[in-house]
């Protein structure tokens, strides 16, 4: 089955998040050591964990990104729309972040702002009638003439 236009889009979407969230993971990455050096109990191990950290997450996302844009899985439709739910969570808590001075540049916040709002956005397409076709799914009555 050649991919619908919102898997493409999702596609898309879903790529420019995880490339913003891994920019500014890269220019926040000795803050978030610092972070966690200042614990004493795992000041030794904080480079090995925030490098592990970001590893674990850049293969979870490929993994995702594979499972929906390239070859459709249902679990990793519904990981992806309760890692938006997250998301939105986030975006909710880093708006007030925004407003006081912490140790996280301005620009970082900002920016995993816009990767969040990315990935639900993505998330979003993922419900269209093409894409509930792509994975399988029997289009609701209304999403059947969409698609037609």
């Amino acid at each position: 089955m050649q991919r619908p236009p919102s898997i493409v889009r999702y596609e898309q979407l879903y790529l420019a998040s995880v490339v913003i969230s891994l920019i500014v993971g890269l220019l926040t990455y000795g803050t978030r050591v610092d972070l966690l050096a200042a614990n004493p109990q795992v000041a030794t191990l904080a480079q090995p964990i925030v490098l592990g950290a970001t590893a674990i997450g850049l293969l979870i996302s490929a993994v995702l990104w594979w499972y929906t844009a390239r070859q459709p899985g249902i679990v990793a439709k519904w990981i992806v729309v309760v890692f938006a739910a997250f998301a939105a969570i986030g975006v909710l808590l880093a708006v007030p972040t925004l407003m006081r001075d912490g140790p996280v540049p301005v620009y970082a916040i900002a920016a995993g702002i816009v990767a969040n709002a990315l990935y639900i956005a993505a998330a979003v397409l993922l419900f269209r009638a093409d894409a509930k076709l792509w994975f399988g799914e029997a289009p609701d009555g209304d999403d059947a003439e969409e698609a037609a």
